[in-house]
């Protein structure tokens, strides 16, 4: 009876003792993994889109990886003379973070409560307006030390970037779609007001109302475009006007697209300019990357042609074309150039070489420009192309004073036919102008553009 009431007990004794084992084994099972996970350093999600809380009102910023665009008049966005946006260029930026919408005045109200803003309907989340580019700068200081983010207005680069959805665009007219109503407020639907921020589609970046509503303040001041830009450009160096892109409520569709520039006075407050702030992390890793090492040759297509550009290492580095031949003059001129089709293409004047980069360049969607004496010396001194050798056999390889004054002896030829009854063919030429001796240039055009800094 006792061997019976011992053997029972050490039943029970092992198998309690079993029970702990798989219980303690269990809990190593499902512990471990857990404790064997390095953690992580804090990366923003896959949108990387974050709110922040300002005095209980909640706004969103969202990433924007940096990359190269072209700025200004593309074909995109093209359809009538519009001149304080050209030329397009090529710009740079380096990533930022900018706000998915307008500032409401809810919002400005937190930040600036001693600032009665003008809201004659009294909508507190329609974007604010009225207020000055120094009343700006005033919002988005405050923000900063309420935040302890470097907030900041967009520079009008960064502010285009993101309106046409950054690395994601879609080559949209306006920011979003190719449909202004569906995409913002203009005048042929927002009845002549603003509306509550965000009830339109945003664009391929998720931010709203970059086109219409209100035109929102930048950084920069207005200056004309230029053709080559350092990277992260922030506008002219002098000037009295800041720029308001994106157009408004009050604006007509054509007066709407994304590339369209506006400028006012920084001390001037109007009821269709409010902002968007931005700011940029100077610790942000993605800003501390290594130099990619940069292809000693590239390649540009301009109407149909490749074009090579060679590599040439200075202080700027760029890249320098080949000659340029006649048979490629003809197709973006539209004019035929003295020689053969493979003919090197010279005798051109200065005006009608910049006309021609400025073609080839809105073409090929590069930031191409004309090249200058000292980068072909350069290049030419490092062995990187061929010093021009003068073919004396060759006719077509002249001056552009002899051309120019081959043309005005025709010009004078055909006035004087024309003066005793003899009608003989005009030439359509458009630089047929006073010859200035600052525009001779009998070298072989070339073309730059910059490399990658």
């Amino acid at each position: 009876m006792v061997s019976k009431v011992f053997s029972w007990h050490g039943i029970c004794y092992i198998r309690g003792v079993i029970r702990k084992w798989i219980i303690l084994i269990a809990m190593m099972v499902s512990v471990l993994p857990i404790a064997a996970r390095k953690r992580k350093p804090f990366v923003p999600d896959s949108l990387q889109r974050f709110a922040i809380s300002v005095n209980g009102i909640e706004f969103t910023m969202q990433r924007i990886e940096g990359g190269s665009f072209v700025m200004g008049a593309t074909p995109d966005q093209y359809d009538r003379d519009i001149y304080t946006d050209k030329p397009a260029h090529l710009v740079f930026l380096s990533p930022y973070y900018i706000a998915a919408a307008e500032v409401p005045v809810l919002l400005w109200r937190a930040v600036m409560p001693e600032m009665e803003v003008i809201n004659p309907k009294g909508y507190p989340t329609v974007p604010v307006s009225y207020v000055s580019w120094y009343d700006c700068q005033e919002f988005v200081r405050r923000l900063d030390s309420i935040t302890g983010l470097p907030f900041r207005l967009p520079t009008e680069a960064e502010w285009e970037y993101a309106a046409r959805g950054g690395d994601k665009s879609m080559s949209y007219r306006f920011a979003g779609g190719n449909e202004a109503d569906s995409v913002g407020w203009t005048y042929s639907c927002s009845g002549a007001w603003k509306h509550p921020v965000g009830r339109k589609h945003p664009n391929e970046l998720g931010l709203y109302d970059m086109t219409g509503n209100v035109s929102e303040w930048c950084q920069d001041l207005y200056g004309p475009y230029q053709l080559s830009t350092a990277p992260n450009p922030c506008g002219a160096d002098t000037g009295s006007y800041r720029i308001a892109r994106g157009g408004s409520y009050d604006d007509c569709i054509a007066n709407s697209h994304i590339s369209v520039r506006r400028w006012y006075l920084p001390e001037t407050a109007v009821g269709d300019v409010g902002l968007r702030v931005a700011f940029t992390l100077p610790n942000d890793p993605m800003m501390q990357v290594e130099p990619e090492e940069l292809p000693l040759t590239r390649s540009v297509r301009i109407k149909g042609k490749k074009l090579k550009f060679i590599y040439v290492p200075a202080e700027k580095p760029y890249y320098i074309s080949e000659e340029i031949e006649c048979a490629l003059w003809k197709k973006v001129i539209g004019k035929e150039a003295p020689g053969k089709r493979t003919d090197v293409a010279t005798g051109m004047n200065r005006s009608e070489r910049l006309r021609f980069a400025e073609n080839c360049s809105r073409n090929s969607q590069e930031a191409l420009i004309v090249a200058s004496a000292e980068h072909i010396v350069l290049a030419e001194q490092q062995h990187i192309i061929e010093p021009f050798q003068p073919d004396i056999n060759n006719k077509h390889q002249t001056s552009t004073r002899s051309i120019q004054r081959k043309r005005k002896v025709a010009s004078k030829l055909s006035s004087l036919a024309e003066m005793i009854g003899v009608r003989m063919p005009k030439q359509d030429d458009p630089v047929l102008l006073q010859f200035k001796k600052a525009d001779d240039d009998s070298r072989p055009l070339r073309l730059v553009m910059y490399a990658i800094p």
